[in-house]
C-alpha cells in the first residue's frame, strides 16, 4: 500500500513539474527577439529577416509551450533542430495586415516593421513564420536556423530610461506583465506619465475579468522621453518628435492612433519582463488602437470615455477580440473579413464554423440569428447581425459590449470568457 502511495505521489510531482522541466530543457530566462519586415501589397505578402536580439528578461508563459489558442493572422513556430520537436509557438496580428485591406494597398507596395519574441533557446532551433489561410490552415512565409551562440546575435543593452513598478503582485512567470511605454511625454512630464500609467492600470483592474485576477497582474511604467510634448496629427499638419513616433490619421482615419516604429517600441519594452505592451499617448484627443499580441495604444487625457477606450484597446491586443461595431457608410477597414470564412477572433462569427465559437452559451430557444427588439437586447448571449465593421454577414454575441460601444458597462460574457482564457493560458501550468 505504501509503495502504491509513493508511486501516485511521484506521478503527481511529475505531472505538475513537466511544464517547467520542458522549459528548462530548452530555454534560458532571457528572451529572443526576432525583427523582420512584412512587405507586399493587397494580394501578396513576403517576410524578410532584419536582425535577432538577446534581451534580458523573459516574461511570457513557461508551460504548454507547444500550444496556442488559434488566434492571430500570423503565427510563428520554434522547433528543436535535432529532434524536430515543436518547443514554442504563438499567434499574432499586424498593422500590415490591416493596411492590406485599404485602397492604398491595391496600387502600392509597402513594408512594415514586425517583431516576435520567445524564450532564448539553449540549443540551435528552426524558426518559421506563417500566414493564416483559413480557420485552421497556414501558409509558410519565412524559415531560418537560429544558433543561440551566433556572435552576430545582438546583445545590446536596452535604452536607459527610468522604470517604475506601478502595480506588482506576483513573479513574472505567474503574472500578466504589462509594459506601459510613455509616448509624447518630455523629461519634465515624467511625474505626469507615472500618474497617467497608474490611472491606466486602475482602468483595466476595474473591469472583469481583470478585477478578479488582479493578483496575477503586474504593471510597469517605462518613462521613455520625447523631445516634444503631445502626439502627431497629420490631418492638422502637426508633427511631433516623440519616443515611438505614433500618430493619429492611420490609413487616413482621424481617430486611429498607431505607430509603425515597432523596433523602437520593443527596445523600450525590453527593460522589463512583459506579456503585453501598452503605449500611453500624452494627448487629450480621443482615439487609440489595438492589435493582437502586438500593442495597444490609447490617449491618456481624453475626456471622452478615456477609461472605456483603454479597456477596449487592450481587449484587442491582449485577447484578440474584434471590434463589434459597424457602419452604414463605407469604412477604411470594410474589407477585413470574408463572410465565406470563419474569423479567428473569438467574439465574432460568420456562422461558417459557429460550433467553434459561443454556440453552447446561447440560452435555449434563442433564435439564430437573433432579431433586435426590447426583449432580445436583455439576453446575455445571442447572435446579433452587425460586427467587424460590417452590417451584414458578420455577427456578435450581445446587443452591446465594451467591444462595441463606450456606453456598455462591461465586456459581454463571450468577451469576458476570452479574456479569462488568455489570463489562465499565460499564468497557469
Amino acid at each position: 500500500m505504501r509503495k502504491i502511495f509513493i508511486s501516485i505521489f511521484l506521478f503527481f510531482i511529475f505531472i505538475t513539474t513537466a511544464g517547467a522541466q520542458d522549459f528548462n530543457n530548452y530555454f534560458t530566462d532571457k528572451a529572443c527577439r526576432v525583427d523582420f519586415l512584412f512587405c507586399g501589397n493587397k494580394n501578396n505578402t513576403s517576410a524578410f529577416l532584419d536582425k535577432i536580439k538577446e534581451e534580458p528578461y523573459w516574461g511570457g508563459r513557461r508551460s504548454h509551450l507547444s500550444s496556442d489558442l488559434n488566434l492571430g493572422e500570423y503565427r510563428f513556430r520554434v522547433t528543436d533542430s535535432i529532434s524536430g520537436n515543436l518547443i514554442y509557438t504563438d499567434g499574432f496580428s499586424t498593422l500590415y495586415f490591416e493596411w492590406q485591406t485599404s485602397d492604398e494597398a491595391k496600387h502600392l507596395q509597402k513594408s512594415f516593421e514586425q517583431s516576435i519574441q520567445f524564450p532564448y533557446p539553449k540549443k540551435p532551433v528552426v524558426v518559421s513564420i506563417e500566414k493564416r489561410r483559413g480557420f485552421t490552415t497556414w501558409e509558410p512565409l519565412l524559415q531560418f536556423n537560429l544558433n543561440p551562440s551566433d556572435k552576430l546575435i545582438r546583445r545590446y543593452n536596452p535604452p536607459t530610461v527610468p522604470v517604475k513598478e506601478i502595480y506588482k503582485t506576483a513573479l513574472p512567470e505567474r503574472a500578466i506583465d504589462i509594459a506601459v511605454i510613455a509616448e509624447g511625454y518630455t523629461a519634465k512630464e515624467q511625474k505626469k506619465f507615472y500618474k497617467d500609467a497608474l490611472k491606466l492600470a486602475e482602468s483595466l483592474l476595474s473591469h472583469e475579468p481583470f478585477k478578479s485576477y488582479k493578483s496575477r497582474i503586474n504593471v510597469y511604467a517605462i518613462a521613455a522621453v520625447s523631445e516634444n510634448s503631445g502626439i502627431s496629427m497629420p490631418h492638422k499638419d502637426e508633427w511631433k518628435n516623440t519616443a515611438v513616433g505614433s500618430h493619429f490619421y492611420t490609413f487616413y482615419e482621424p481617430r486611429y492612433l498607431t505607430s509603425q516604429n515597432v523596433f523602437a517600441i520593443r527596445d523600450y519594452a525590453s527593460l522589463v519582463p512583459y506579456d503585453a505592451i501598452y503605449i500611453l499617448a500624452n494627448t487629450a484627443t480621443y482615439g487609440g488602437g489595438g492589435i493582437y499580441n502586438f500593442y495597444a495604444l490609447a490617449s491618456a487625457d481624453s475626456n471622452r470615455a478615456q477609461k472605456e477606450v483603454v479597456v477596449h484597446e487592450f481587449g484587442h491586443s491582449f485577447a484578440g477580440l474584434a471590434d463589434e461595431y459597424f457602419y452604414d457608410k463605407p469604412d477604411v477597414l470594410d474589407d477585413m473579413y470574408d463572410t465565406k470564412e470563419e474569423p479567428w477572433e473569438p467574439n465574432i462569427t460568420s456562422l461558417v464554423h459557429f460550433e467553434k465559437k459561443w454556440k453552447e452559451l446561447i440560452p435555449e430557444g434563442t433564435p439564430t440569428p437573433t432579431p433586435v427588439n426590447e426583449d432580445t437586447k436583455k439576453i446575455p448571449v445571442g447572435v446579433f447581425e452587425g460586427a467587424g465593421y460590417m452590417t451584414k454577414g458578420m455577427y456578435r454575441p450581445a446587443y452591446d459590449c465594451r467591444m462595441r460601444t463606450n456606453n456598455a458597462p462591461a465586456f459581454c460574457p463571450v468577451c469576458e470568457k476570452a479574456v479569462e482564457k488568455m489570463i489562465l493560458f499565460l499564468t497557469e501550468e
